[in-house]
């Protein structure tokens, strides 16, 4: 199995243990017997030249009693995936007649109103009103 790739926000996560463990007086072989690892894969972290496990991450910052956000501070001007929800969806519904639409407009009933609010319940009645063909 190939090694995974690193990324550009693992190359920063080890640069910023590497200045903290240093600012904190801690050496490569401390930190690493602490958290069971070996100096060369801290180093391998730091330089990065191996991903930087979010279990292996949380341990480190346990050890060096620092909070996690710390280590992602500047991190803001790496290149970021879109989020999901600013994604709009392309929906295709195809015409349901009968029982078919009638169990379509339930399920949906069924998911959906219950978890919806009085307000939105009405916003929603209201934009139903706005769209429907009179």
């Amino acid at each position: 199995m190939p090694k995974p790739l690193v990324h550009e926000l693992d190359r920063h996560l080890g640069a910023r243990l590497r200045k903290l463990r240093q600012q904190q007086g801690i050496s490569a072989a401390m930190l690493a017997e602490a958290v069971g690892l070996t100096q060369q894969q801290i180093s391998r972290y730091e330089n990065g030249e191996n991903k930087l496990a979010a279990v292996q991450l949380y341990r480190m910052a346990s050890c060096l009693n620092t909070p996690l956000a710390w280590f992602f501070q500047g991190a803001e001007q790496i290149e970021e995936a879109p989020a999901i929800r600013d994604r709009r969806g392309v929906y295709r519904v195809e015409p349901a007649s009968g029982e078919a639409a009638l169990e379509e407009e339930l399920s949906i009933l069924r998911a959906v109103w219950p978890t919806l609010g009085p307000e939105r319940r009405a916003a929603l009645l209201q934009l139903l009103d706005t769209l429907s063909v009179k």
